[in-house]
């Protein structure tokens, strides 16, 4: 990834890029809603093709490997209120250029109970810190990039409870969908 590449684009090149794959690989069958803003710790929604978004997840990307040949990727959050629940899933990408060269996919208790944790004033912070090849704590959740969409297809269908509301009512503008019955 060129240096010129800002956070804020690198984020949402991120984004895409996991869409596109998770879309691809899934044959069509996960579909994805992505809010307007992303001022909640919610970058999609998904759901079977044709169903109720029923998980939410938080893309971190990082451009490239750290000093130590690691990926590295932050969350951030007001004390108190660090995102769990089994529904609530981290996905980690290692964006080369357009490709992904590494994914993860974390369920947000994993991703809270291995990530490095410190307070900075009023916020806690969460990092994650992967190896890309070897194993480590966080390799049993790596995906070859190609399985994107069939594994976050396999968290909608295993998610035993949907979306909490209040991670997704305070998304502005995010996008529901609901079945209509066609009688």
């Amino acid at each position: 990834m060129r240096a010129s590449v800002d956070k804020t684009q690198l984020g949402r090149a991120g984004e895409l890029a996991m869409a596109l794959y998770a879309m691809v690989s899934s044959d069509g069958e996960l579909e994805l809603f992505t809010p307007v803003a992303d001022d909640d710790h919610v970058d999609a929604t998904a759901a079977r093709r044709g169903g109720v978004p029923a998980i939410a997840i938080q893309v971190k990307t990082a451009s490239g490997l750290d000093r130590n040949g690691l990926v590295e990727a932050k969350a951030d959050y007001p004390s108190g209120h660090v995102r769990e629940h089994r529904a609530f899933l981290y996905v980690v990408l290692l964006l080369d250029s357009v490709a992904i060269g590494a994914a993860w996919i974390l369920p947000s208790p994993d991703f809270n109970r291995l990530a490095y944790k410190h307070i900075d004033g009023d916020r806690e912070i969460l990092e994650f810190r992967g190896d890309p090849a070897r194993s480590d704590s966080y390799a049993i959740f790596r995906v070859p990039p190609l399985e994107l969409g069939p594994r976050l297809l396999s968290a909608v269908d295993s998610v035993e409870e949907s979306i909490p509301p209040e991670f997704v009512s305070a998304a502005s503008g995010l996008m529901g969908a609901a079945r209509r019955t066609v009688r």
